[in-house]
């Protein structure tokens, strides 16, 4: 999830805790982005995807990757810097798959996207309530 060749590139005058801080705080506006912009993409209907449901494709997790990384609140809030650290399908072995094919959720490469691993959960998590309300 987060790159640190870019990383190491720009971080020569940097204070470590301010650095920590804001790698946390990106972090975490990250995952509410994420959430945001992939409910809106996973929503069908009145639920989200289940497990019997249709599963998202890769080309919308792409643009879903694309929507979180332009998104205006989450660039202003934070600097190229940190937001670089950050590993996007282009940056993945992901970005060479059949964009319209079903998501593979069992992928377990090094430096895996940050949507992709964030929608993964997400998914999960829902399939898990499903489950438990049947």
């Amino acid at each position: 999830m987060i790159n640190d060749s870019a990383l190491d590139r720009d971080v020569q005058d940097t204070n470590p805790v301010a650095l920590e801080r804001a790698l946390r705080s990106a972090s975490l506006d990250l995952q509410q982005v994420i959430a945001t912009i992939a409910g809106r993409h996973l929503d069908s209907g009145r639920r989200r995807y289940s497990s019997g449901a249709r599963v998202p494709t890769w080309r919308t997790l792409l643009t879903i990757d694309e929507q979180v990384f332009e998104n205006r609140g989450f660039t202003a809030k934070h600097n190229e810097t940190i937001r670089s650290t950050f590993v996007r399908f282009g940056d993945s072995r992901l970005s060479g798959m059949d964009l319209d094919e079903p998501v593979d959720w069992r992928r377990d490469d090094d430096n895996l996207p940050a949507v992709y691993l964030l929608v993964r959960e997400l998914v999960q998590a829902d399939a898990a309530d499903v489950a438990t309300q049947d």
